[in-house]
């Protein structure tokens, strides 16, 4: 068990989780520059096989193999036509996928005689097109921090527990001391949506704050989305402690005619046991019956109720959330590393319950989606859970993840009309999903959101690069550019580059310009962006 828990990272608010691995930290940067400082990866290698010996059988490792380089077939003056293998709704094609002003206006074996297609640049990616990945439950802010390890490594029965532990809070220490300032907010919330876009990832749910240094990058999936109103409420804390006005008013924006609030996503019995976590279902469902606590008030209302982690349900539990048509956020990495246990997702699958796939923050789970998908699909294989197979993983990353979210009919499917948020994957195989789910930073091609370049080769730089003012990046060696900066002038901190959002994360770690009990000296912690070997 311990090796699997070594395996992970993600996780909560202001959470984290023990490390198992009792390891020698692997020294790794992401780019080839020299950097500020040396920087420890206190994680896995973002190429490292899945080890999961002890509480599944390992992952057979890789299987695809890297395409050949992308090709710019021909220069065009407006729109993108992308070549490879395209997932579709209905299944892999060998076909392409046509941007035109942010939209995808054609997808399919041919779209040279889509209206204003014999304008466009058209790119041979050689590569798996797929719609952007979503997570669907981060807490992105504490993304610049490695896996908490705590001493003695163990377990822990609940959420509460490990949030109070003293080891923990000084961990987190150098951020959550600050966490609401925009020293500290802004820098770590850019790292973490960077994290997300160089792995695939073009819409996340957990930005804490609706700072505007935010209104950039990843869509974030309770505001700044740009895909209409702020649709989504989030809550942190128990959701027993959840009274009868905090209900009559949740029901009442459920139930608005106009602007209704139609995703709440709430941490839902987090952990094994302890401190009522088996209690936590059935008071968010109008059971408790303590004095106010909105008895007789159901909050699985409306098809509203997103339930981030959901492990000790009961059968009985798990027929009410899909009877109510709630939705269910898998963090398996997590959840093992932090309570050896996880969701029961065979059974949560089979009752049809719509489920997405979130890593939950680095402290605790896996680093981004792609290494989420793998770990997904290796315990899948370990537990024997044919329901995961690879084709159904990538739609709780992306179709699925959508609808939890609350987004769908505008992302997460490559579909005429939809928003142009796609990511391309270097990798062949017979099986396509099994081809972007063993992908890493360096086999993502490119990506893309409302249908500009954020990230990708750098020989595809100058055809779909959002501005002129991207960073060189290498991932593991691997040359990319990388699209940090709004403009030179920009305000809101849009006119950061990479360099400048990475030195303000060591100068926290390290606590430079603080008082004494400030200086932690802790800068070598920074969590780079990409692991390498």
């Amino acid at each position: 068990m311990l090796a699997l828990l070594a395996a992970s990272a993600g996780c909560r608010d202001s959470y984290s989780r023990p490390d198992f691995a009792g390891e020698v930290p692997d020294f790794a940067t992401e780019d080839l520059r020299e950097p500020e400082a040396p920087v420890v990866d206190l994680k896995k290698t973002d190429t490292k096989p899945y080890d999961l010996a002890g509480i599944v059988t390992p992952d057979q490792g890789q299987v695809s193999q890297p395409s050949p380089p992308a090709e710019i077939v021909s220069t065009g003056t407006a729109g993108l036509i992308l070549r490879g293998t395209v997932l579709l709704p209905s299944g892999p094609i060998a076909g392409e996928v046509f941007v035109k002003d942010g939209a995808i206006a054609c997808a399919a074996d041919d779209c040279s005689g889509t209206t204003g297609a014999s304008t466009a640049t058209i790119i041979d990616t050689k590569g798996v097109i797929s719609p952007g990945l979503i997570d669907a439950h981060n807490h992105l802010a504490y993304n610049f921090l490695p896996e908490w390890v705590p001493s003695p490594a163990k377990l822990f029965n609940n959420r509460y527990e490990w949030a109070n532990d003293p080891q923990y809070e000084a961990f987190i220490e150098p951020y959550s001391k600050h966490r609401s300032a925009g020293t500290h907010f802004c820098p770590a919330a850019k790292w973490g949506e960077l994290r997300s876009i160089i792995h695939g990832t073009t819409t996340v749910q957990g930005q804490a704050f609706e700072q505007s240094c935010i209104d950039w990058g990843a869509r974030n999936a309770e505001s700044f989305h740009e895909l209409g109103y702020d649709h989504m409420q989030t809550s942190i804390g128990s959701v027993r402690d959840l009274n009868d006005a905090d209900a009559a008013g949740l029901i009442t924006n459920f139930d608005k005619a106009t602007e209704p609030t139609t995703r709440y996503a709430v941490h839902m019995a987090e952990g094994v046991s302890g401190d009522n976590v088996e209690l936590e279902f059935d008071s968010f469902a109008g059971r408790d019956t303590r004095t106010n606590r909105h008895m007789g008030t159901s909050l699985l209302h409306s098809m509203t109720a997103v339930l981030i982690h959901a492990i000790p349900l009961t059968e009985l539990q798990l027929q009410e959330t899909a009877t109510s048509g709630s939705h269910i956020v898998w963090s398996p990495s997590s959840n093992l590393v932090l309570y050896g246990a996880t969701a029961p997702i065979q059974r949560i699958l089979q009752l049809g319950i719509k489920t997405a796939l979130g890593p939950d923050w680095t402290p605790s789970g896996e680093d981004e989606m792609l290494g989420e998908l793998r770990f997904a699909r290796a315990y899948a294989a370990g537990n024997n859970i044919p329901e995961l197979t690879t084709q159904k993983l990538w739609e709780m990353a992306t179709t699925d993840g959508a609808e939890v979210v609350g987004l769908d009919g505008k992302i997460g499917r490559i579909e005429v009309g939809l928003r142009a948020d796609l990511a391309v994957f270097g990798r062949t195989d017979s099986d396509p999903y099994r081809a972007l789910i063993e992908s890493r930073a360096a086999d993502v091609r490119l990506v893309l959101i409302d249908g500009v370049g954020w990230y990708g080769d750098q020989a595809l730089q100058a055809t779909t690069a959002r501005n002129a003012y991207c960073d060189e990046f290498f991932a593991c060696a691997t040359p990319k550019y990388l699209c940090v900066v709004d403009s030179p002038t920009a305000t809101s901190r849009k006119n950061e580059t990479y360099d400048d959002v990475r030195t303000q994360l060591y100068n926290i770690l390290e606590g430079v310009g603080y008082p004494a009990d400030e200086q932690y000296g802790r800068g070598d912690e920074l969590l780079p962006l990409v692991a390498c070997p």
